[in-house]
């Protein structure tokens, strides 16, 4: 049987299939945008999500080193402080007793002149500063003293000792003579004694009382310019002893300047004086 399809047929069913077509091009299209868009969301919101994340992260790493930073500022100023307005000791000056402090644990630091004496009795346990010298001295002292000297004559530098350990006695009779010979100078008796402490203390007042204290090599300005003060200055708080006496703290010890007069602090105490230039006076908060 023949079929006959008529050209009215044909068109109808030809626009029919053009519209179905066009039906499913646009499903599909709009299919491809909502999927597309919906992706491009998804991609847009995680990466917002992961630069937010990533730039709080970066801001509280900031503010935490800010926050250290200033903590660390803040702790370096408080210790600057108390290392520049604390003394290395809490000392009642007004019922200091040198004697007392002298025989105590911080015995090194003890402070002893006009105002605070170890009086006529006092005598150390004494031990020569050198083998086979007769210069003696508290045998603490002597014992940080030999390790020094040994150094030195390491580095052939000898620092034979002049003077250490004085009695109460012989200090008083070297300080009247220091008196007389600036009367004998001219000087009335105030003048000559104001003048005889700048250099010698009495009987009890003087760190050769108690032992504590070395003269080294002489007892003459003149030392300053040796090789051995040159050494003692680079070297002797290594081994707890110090300038006791430097020309630039007159003012404050009361004392012209000593450069052959070396006193025991104990190392600590030494190369921390050294490293802040100061004297002992200083180092204890104490000035005249």
């Amino acid at each position: 049987m023949a079929i006959h399809v008529t050209r009215r047929e044909l068109k109808i069913k030809s626009r029919l299939l053009i519209a179905l077509a066009a039906i499913f091009g646009i499903f599909g299209l709009l299919y491809l945008i909502l999927c597309h868009d919906g992706s491009y969301n998804e991609v847009k919101i995680a990466s917002k999500d992961a630069i937010e994340t990533t730039t709080l992260v970066q801001e509280e790493k900031a503010e935490k080193e800010e926050n250290d930073s200033n903590e660390a500022e803040e702790g370096e100023e408080e210790t600057s402080g108390e290392d520049e307005s604390s003394p290395a000791l809490s000392v009642n000056w007004s019922n200091y007793d040198a004697l007392e402090q002298l025989q105590g644990e911080n015995w090194s630091l003890t402070l002893i002149n006009q105002n605070y004496s170890v009086g006529k009795s006092y005598s150390p346990n004494l031990s020569p500063l050198i083998s086979g010298s007769s210069i003696t001295a508290d045998s603490r002292v002597s014992e940080a003293y030999e390790k020094m000297y040994k150094a030195a004559q390491s580095d052939d530098i000898i620092l034979t000792p002049y003077s250490a350990y004085t009695s109460y006695a012989k200090q008083q009779s070297n300080f009247d003579s220091k008196v007389n010979s600036f009367m004998v100078q001219g000087m009335n008796q105030e003048e000559a004694t104001e003048s005889a402490l700048k250099r010698v203390d009495p009987g009890g007042c003087s760190e050769n009382n108690a032992g504590i204290a070395v003269d080294i090599i002489s007892a003459s300005s003149g030392f300053a310019s040796t090789n051995e003060y040159a050494w003692l200055a680079e070297n002797a708080h290594k081994y707890g002893f110090v300038l006791r006496y430097p020309e630039d703290k007159t003012d404050i010890t009361g004392k012209i300047y000593q450069p052959w007069h070396w006193r025991y602090v104990g190392s600590e105490a030494a190369i921390s004086m050294k490293e802040q230039n100061l004297c002992l006076e200083e180092y204890l908060g104490l000035s005249n």
